[in-house]
């Protein structure tokens, strides 16, 4: 069945928006904010939105086009998807995260045949899971255990792999396996396992978790399971590099889809602090109430701002995202938890009672502390950081202007497609968004529209500069796992200087329009937030900027618009009717 068949409905590639399709989560459906909370307490996914997801063919936006998918702009992908995460985070990454996270390495691996056969696996509406992580190890993927060894012509799995999502639910599998001795990093090969039944193997054990409860989330017992030698996904040994790469993607999109679920929270929360009545008034007249709204939506702009900025660095600067993708992911996630706390602290105890129809408030918090560990936790992409600091420091000094075009968040004209074999492991040789810090564009943008600013933007370019020069200073001791916090701390920092660096950005390619990141007092909010952290010690915002960005919030809750820099009409009040196959409407094996 087409996508023109299966929906009456004419438009850009013949496909509705999601957010037609799933309808306002605030009044009766099958996939509402009660059915999702509902669903999370029988930690079950929600078949109805899994079922609209195969109507719509969701699986094509994680198969490049060249292989009939409809994988371009990658940044156009996160958009598109975005609708998920602010209903259900769970069926974002339970349905579609876990495919993408393992399919990339087997576009960037695989040879044409191997990727041929993925691409039509994908397209008719099977999944595939990731076992790369073993629970002893955690993100120390060099120290995994789980071994295949090959004779006969294939390669026999054993061993065990833990905290894999779908496992039990995903056709086939790409599992990580030290497949030799010697150098460390060319000891793991990536096997593509197509689940065939008799396979010596028990995927049946769930891992019940906090967050994500709808996720089948699980462990694999390998017992010599045999797969064909064609199955390898590049030559043998050739796992480390090659996941290092896909990383670069996953690392980049997985926060930038993480916004859409504050979008949803500072959503809710206006909603609440407008209908609870205290003190003869609503909760929104309460200052404090009204700080900590800002704070949050500040932190997720700044988040939205960076992680939006390193997506469009895919294709823009694709050998500098090994070290933005990994300040995306170290950084961004860390602010939308602070983000979500700060409101979880507004909301009091209609949160941690889970008060309706607020509940949902309480899921995102959960849900969300997943993002910084799971995948690529914190302090792994801290350390793809630390390593390439001395060299990123030397070609950032050289660097005189920034790719604007990576701040266009915005922009009507989608990007080149996606060229994997673009990605590198290193730092680059430029240094494009950070050069928005001192960037005489960007300065002369805001000396036009935002002249109050420049002194605060001064002060963060020379603290950047500062930076640098300490990141170059670092001796090859200071570089390793075992180096002292302050070496640590330098790529902390550094990262938080690329947020700083991602908001002028935004703000220089917006300058005169309407749009969020043109306004003075949101730039100053943002900048103000980085500053802060960056002295680990926040001043209150003016009560002018926090006054504006309440008032924003309002606004787009009134006028059902996103809150963040990419603005989208949300939930909406009618649903477009989907049919779904008969095949989807019960759910999948595993729900």
């Amino acid at each position: 069945m087409t996508l023109s068949q299966t929906f009456p409905f004419t438009g850009a590639l013949n496909r509705p928006d999601l957010e037609l399709l799933f309808g306002d989560p605030h009044i009766d459906g099958p996939f509402n904010y009660a059915a999702i909370a509902a669903d999370d307490d029988a930690r079950r996914m929600n078949t109805f939105a899994e079922g609209v997801l195969d109507a719509w063919g969701a699986a094509a936006e994680f198969v490049p086009a060249a292989l009939g998918g409809r994988w371009t702009d990658t940044s156009a992908m996160v958009t598109r998807l975005r609708p998920i995460f602010r209903r259900d985070p769970a069926v974002g990454l339970g349905y579609g995260l876990t495919t993408l996270m393992a399919a990339v390495n087997v576009w960037i691996g695989g040879d044409e045949e191997q990727q041929a056969d993925l691409a039509m696996r994908l397209l008719r509406g099977e999944r595939i899971a990731t076992a790369f992580h073993e629970l002893d190890h955690g993100n120390d993927l060099l120290h995994n255990e789980c071994t295949a060894d090959f004779g006969g012509g294939v390669w026999k799995v054993r061993g065990a792999k833990q905290i894999i999502n779908n496992i039990d639910r995903a056709e086939s599998v790409l599992i990580m396996a030290r497949t030799s001795e010697g150098v460390v990093a060319r000891q793991f090969s990536l096997l593509l396992w197509h689940k065939a039944p008799g396979d010596p193997v028990d995927t049946t054990r769930r891992v019940l978790t906090a967050g994500m409860r709808g996720c089948w989330i699980g462990a694999a017992q390998f017992d010599g399971v045999k797969i064909s030698a064609r199955r390898i996904i590049g030559s043998e040994g050739n796992a480390v590099a090659t996941a290092l790469k896909a990383f670069q993607i996953t690392r980049a999109t997985i926060p930038a889809l993480a916004v859409g679920s504050l979008e949803a929270a500072l959503h809710e929360t206006i909603l609440y602090a407008r209908d609870r009545q205290l003190y003869g008034g609503s909760v929104l007249d309460i200052p404090h109430a009204r700080s900590l709204y800002a704070d949050a939506l500040t932190d997720t702009l700044i988040a939205d701002a960076l992680s939006g900025s390193v997506v469009r660095a895919l294709h823009l600067a694709p050998r500098e995202s090994f070290v933005l993708s990994a300040v995306a992911k170290y950084l961004a996630p860390q602010l939308l938890m602070d983000a979500i706390q700060q409101l979880s602290v507004l909301a009091g105890s209609t949160f941690y009672a889970r008060t309706e129809p607020y509940s949902i408030l309480e899921k995102l918090v959960r849900d969300l502390i997943v993002v910084p560990i799971g995948h690529a936790g914190s302090t792994s992409c801290l350390m793809t950081i630390l390593p390439n600091l001395p060299v990123w420091a030397r070609r950032s000094e050289r660097t005189v202007e920034a790719d604007l075009r990576l701040f266009e968040l915005n922009a009507s004209e989608e990007l080149p497609a996606l060229d994997f074999q673009a990605l590198s492991l290193g730092a680059g040789s430029t240094d494009s968004l950070g050069a928005a810090l001192h960037d005489p564009r960007v300065r002369q943008a805001l000396a036009q529209h935002a002249p109050q600013l420049l002194p605060l933007v001064y002060e963060l370019a020379e603290g950047f500069k500062r930076e640098r020069a300490i990141a170059r200073a670092l001796s090859p001791d200071q570089l390793t796992a075992e180096s002292a916090a302050a070496s640590f701390d330098v790529a902390r920092r550094v990262s938080l200087f690329f947020a700083a660096a991602a908001i002028l950005g935004s703000c220089a390619v917006a300058a005169g329009t309407s749009d969020l990141a043109a306004d003075p007092l949101v730039v100053e909010a943002c900048l103000e937030r980085v500053r802060g952290r960056l002295a680990h010690q926040q001043r209150p915002l003016r009560r002018e900027i926090i006054d504006r960005l309440v008032d924003h919030g309002e606004w787009c809750v009134d006028e059902s618009r996103s809150v963040g820099l990419r603005p989208v009409t949300i939930y909406p009040k009618a649903r477009q009717r989907v049919r779904i196959p008969a095949g989807n409407r019960e759910g999948r094996r595993g729900t």
